[in-house]
Parts: structure tokens; C-alpha cells; sequence
């Protein structure tokens, strides 16, 4: 669980709410508007959805230390990239560099491992696990906006990426022993048919492209989240300036967003390992209509808490459900390779927002325009939900 904290943390680096804090330097040394801007941030996005579609499924048939080692190399020299940006076409190359190797394969690398690894407590150890990206939403915002008024914001980037390898890299060997035996077993047990859940354990992503449920509800729990997640903190500075919050308050609530989320994670982990995925992701559907509504109709220091909170809570339930929900429906024998279907599609989502919302913004489209959008995908997510795994249930996918 070490190992999936650590590798979750420094995923930081391709995440939309770290990449944002810097907008701000980034468009005025390029010359760029939110729009233009949030175009190059969307391309990125894409290309390392593509990629990553490919990529995935190395977390099926490459030693588990090994590729770690791999991608947080490959994410801290994206990370020295960017930190030399001075044109547009460094830009659009440090920002897929980053998007793939960092929001893309270090979460499709540890979240993989991690639950081949659990079975029993698969969701809280998820959810453990997933507690390194809350901490970095906790610490980095504060950690920025402090360092910005002492170096140039390049020199932070650098710094960062050699303080990773050289705290984190040699230990991964250590931490990935166990996960890497688990692997081994795993392969055996499946092989070799003393799984008790063999039915399904062979199921590839020939098998979830066939499979309907997946199309109609799967993918929706978290594009929807995702492309709202990622479109509200990319242009964060800007919903900021329209609540007439200042920058320093708006970052300070992430401690909340970020305890939030380690909280939302840990009862979406409890609650999937007592009731299971399918029974329970309409639950994780909810947060994020709630705190629309805090962040659309609040105008006090404490709706704005509060929009932080539930959004918070949104975004820590998402990974316990939806990797115990591909573990449950599909098996985990070919896990990567069905990962590596639905994860570009969520970096699909995550790549549309930005550019959807900074050309909205652009145009000149205000908080009521974006809230409406965000709140009519939401309760859309939760209906399908609620229908398929909750009223009628009990609707496998089939073998090819």
C-alpha cells in the first residue's frame, strides 16, 4: 500500500489541479487566453488517451517494479520538460509527456497492482492507496502559491522532480516484492483454475467492448466526474475571480477538498468491500450534484467550504468503486488490457473539458451557464446508475 500512496503522490505532476496552479505564468509567458491555453491542455490530453489505450495493457505482462521504476523516470523528465517550456510546441510536448506518464500510467500502474493484490479489503486498500493523490492536493496548492513569492515558477518543477527520484526510486524494488509475488500467484490460480471466480476471470477487453452495461453506465462514473473534475480546476483561477474569492482563499480550501476526499475514499472502500461495486456506485454519483449546488447558488465562506467537501468527496470515491467494479464484472487476470479501455476514455473526458470550458468562457459564458451543464450530466450519471445496477441488477457480461 506504500507503493500505490507514493506512486499516487507524485502523479501530481500530470494532474490537471497542479498542472492549473501554473496556468497563470504559463499564459502570460506564452501569450496564450484560457481558451487557447485550455486547446493545448485538451490536445495533450487527447494524444495520451490514444496512447495510453496502447500502453495500459503493459501492466498485464511487464514486472511490476520494473515499469514503476520506468514511469516515475519518465514522468519527472516530462516534469524537467515543462520546466524549460518557451515555446508552443514544448508546451503541447511537456504537457502530453506529463499527461500520459503522470495522470495516465502512474494510476493505471499502481491502481492495477493493487488490486490484483487485495481481494477481501480490495476497496479500503484502494482507497489507502489513493490517499497519496489527496495529499498532494492537500500540500502542493500552499506549497506553490508559497514558493511562487520566492523563486520563478520553473525552478519548482525542477526541484520537485529530483527530490522524486531520489526519495523515491530506490525503494520501489523493496515495496513492489509483495505485489510482484501476488502477481505470480495470480497468474497460477487463474491459469490453472483455483480461483474462485474463474467464471469470469478471463474476460479481455474484446468482452467489455461487447458488453452494453459498460457503454450506457460503466464509462459515465467516471467520465462525467472526471471531465468535471478536471474542467472546474483547470479554470479555477477563473471561477475564483466570478465567487470574488481571492486566490490565497480558494487554495487554502483544498486542506478540506483534500480531507474530504481521503474520507470519501475510505467509506467508498468500506462500503465496496461490505456490499459491493455495483451495488454501491450510485452513491459516488452523488457528491458531485451537491456540491454544483453549493458552488452555483453559495455565496458565504461556508457554501464554499462546503462545494470543497463534497467535491472532495466526489473525487476520493471514485477509484475504490470503479477498479473494484472492472475487478468484479470483468476479473483481474486481463485487467490492464480492460483499463486500458476505460482509462483513455476517461482521459478523453478529462481532455474535453478544458478547451469545452475555456472556448464557454471565452465566448463569454458565466458560472450559470457551466453549472447547468454540470448539473444535467450529474443527475444523468446517477439515473442510469441507480436503473441498471440498483433496480434491475444482476446483468453479467458475456463472454465473446
Amino acid at each position: 500500500m506504500t507503493f500505490g500512496f507514493l506512486m499516487s503522490f507524485w502523479s501530481a505532476f500530470g494532474q490537471t489541479f497542479f498542472i492549473s496552479i501554473f496556468s497563470k505564468q504559463i499564459r502570460g509567458d506564452l501569450v496564450l487566453s484560457h481558451g487557447e491555453f485550455g486547446s493545448f491542455y485538451a490536445v495533450a490530453t487527447l494524444l495520451s488517451a490514444f496512447v495510453l489505450y496502447w500502453c495500459g495493457k503493459l501492466t498485464d505482462i511487464i514486472q511490476i517494479g520494473f515499469l514503476s521504476k520506468v514511469t516515475l523516470i519518465g514522468v519527472c523528465c516530462s516534469a524537467l520538460l515543462f520546466a524549460s517550456v518557451h515555446s508552443l510546441f514544448i508546451l503541447g510536448v511537456s504537457l502530453f509527456a506529463l499527461r500520459l506518464s503522470g495522470q495516465g500510467m502512474m494510476y493505471m500502474v499502481y491502481s492495477t497492482a493493487i488490486t490484483r493484490r487485495y481481494t477481501a479489503i480490495r476497496g479500503r486498500a484502494l482507497a489507502i492507496a489513493g490517499l497519496g493523490q489527496n495529499m498532494g492536493e492537500a500540500f502542493f496548492p500552499i506549497f506553490v502559491i508559497f514558493c511562487l513569492t520566492l523563486v520563478d515558477w520553473r525552478f519548482i518543477w525542477v526541484g520537485l522532480a529530483i527530490f522524486a527520484v531520489i526519495t523515491f526510486l530506490p525503494a520501489i524494488d523493496k515495496l513492489t516484492n509483495i505485489c510482484s509475488r501476488e502477481e505470480k500467484l495470480t497468474f497460477l490460480k487463474n491459469r490453472f483454475g483455483n480461483s474462485e471466480h474463474q467464471h469470469n476471470i478471463l474476460l479481455r477487453r474484446a468482452d467489455a467492448m461487447k458488453d452494453w452495461v459498460f457503454w450506457v453506465v460503466v464509462v459515465w462514473l467516471t467520465m462525467i466526474p472526471a471531465f468535471w473534475i478536471t474542467g472546474l480546476l483547470f479554470h479555477q483561477i477563473f471561477i475564483s475571480e466570478l465567487k470574488n474569492v481571492s486566490l490565497l482563499t480558494w487554495m487554502s480550501n483544498y486542506v478540506w477538498y483534500a480531507l474530504a476526499a481521503l474520507v470519501g475514499a475510505f467509506v467508498s472502500g468500506v462500503l465496496v468491500d461490505r456490499f459491493t461495486a455495483h451495488s454501491m456506485a450510485v452513491v459516488t454519483q452523488l457528491p458531485l450534484l451537491i456540491s454544483t449546488i453549493f458552488l452555483w447558488f453559495g455565496d458565504s465562506r461556508l457554501t464554499l467550504v462546503l462545494f470543497f467537501i463534497f467535491f472532495g468527496l466526489c473525487s476520493g470515491m471514485l477509484q475504490p468503486m470503479i477498479n473494484s467494479l472492472l475487478a468484479e464484472r470483468y476479473g483481474t487476470r486481463w485487467l490492464g488490457e480492460i483499463k486500458s479501455l476505460a482509462m483513455p476514455l476517461n482521459v478523453l473526458a478529462s481532455a474535453v473539458s478544458p478547451i469545452l470550458m475555456g472556448l464557454m468562457i471565452d465566448a463569454g459564458s458565466g458560472l450559470d451557464d457551466l453549472m447547468l451543464i454540470l448539473a444535467t450530466t450529474s443527475i444523468y450519471s446517477i439515473c442510469i446508475t441507480l436503473l441498471v445496477f440498483n433496480l434491475i441488477g444482476n446483468i453479467s457480461p458475456k463472454k465473446r
